[in-house]
């Protein structure tokens, strides 16, 4: 996927600052060119608003013009009333960007266990990638972590881990359950799997990731694979921990009505727990 346009969406914290300054790092190793979006919630008492709108612009425009990060790149600054969410994705939607770039969020308490944060929520309704920036962006990618259960999402995923992580070590991650094992298997005392039967199940599976290997990757790119049996959150976080990634990546579907409020449960539990920064790959786009 070639990554033409970057869309870097700050709400001017220091948690906006770092997903500035990796959204500038990928942008010159992606040759592209950058938008800055400050959205200022239309909500606001008139006079409050234009005074932010005037802060915000003078700001991020001095920014873009002499900061450090920028040197050299191709930047417009936009400054926009509305509801953030909303804004975000339609002005994505509307300059067609490849690549839509967030800090953190900013926590608003018991408002974010009603109706998500601002985030999640341009992650479940946006049809770009979204990238989450936690970590400072101090280099390109070191190491990443692609979640993969074989659908086309995650295909997008790994095609766009690849081209935004060049230089990293790519390691794909299948997370497994095996139903009524207890009932079906030939289990040990602790429940878990006989060496047998576990091999029989990865056997099959290694073959499935092989194939998925062969259909992401450019030759030459060498990418490793493990597979786990476990629930994918758990099974993602371990290996992010044990293998040090600063990038994880998961494709975005709905399998079912169980679908977790339009955000897949795995994506929604990384967005929380997830200490690296997170690419959200969407459907692909006809």
């Amino acid at each position: 996927m070639a990554v033409k346009l970057i869309l870097v969406a700050t709400d001017m914290s220091e948690r906006s600052d770092r997903a500035i300054a990796r959204a500038c790092l990928l942008a010159r190793q992606q040759g592209a060119a950058l938008h800055v979006l400050h959205v200022v919630d239309e909500e606001l008492p008139a006079p409050i608003a234009e005074a932010e709108i005037a802060s915000a612009e003078a700001s991020l425009k001095a920014l873009a013009s002499a900061g450090e990060d920028f040197r050299g790149l191709e930047v417009k600054v936009e400054i926009s009333p509305g509801d953030p969410w909303r804004t975000i994705v339609q002005k994505a939607d509307f300059h067609d960007v490849d690549l839509l770039v967030m800090g953190s969020h900013r926590q608003r308490g018991i408002a974010d266990m009603f109706d998500g944060t601002t985030l999640e929520r341009v992650a479940r309704t946006s049809r770009r990638p979204v990238l989450r920036v936690t970590a400072p962006a101090l280099a390109s990618y070191n190491e990443a972590v692609v979640g993969v259960d074989f659908s086309e999402c995650s295909r997008q995923a790994a095609r766009l881990a690849l081209d935004l992580a060049p230089q990293a070590a790519v390691t794909f991650v299948h997370a497994y359950h095996v139903s009524y094992r207890a009932l079906t298997m030939h289990t040990g005392p602790l429940g878990d799997l006989s060496k047998a039967e576990k091999d029989e199940i990865e056997g099959g599976l290694g073959k499935q990731i092989a194939a998925f290997i062969q259909e992401t990757t450019r030759a030459g790119r060498e990418v490793r694979s493990l597979l786990a049996e476990g629930a994918p959150d758990r099974v993602l976080g371990q290996h992010v921990a044990t293998l040090k990634a600063d990038l994880l990546c998961l494709g975005l579907h709905a399998r079912s009505w169980l679908y977790d409020s339009i955000l897949g449960s795995t994506a929604r539990e990384m967005l929380a727990k997830c200490p690296c920064d997170l690419l959200l790959a969407p459907p692909q786009r006809k």
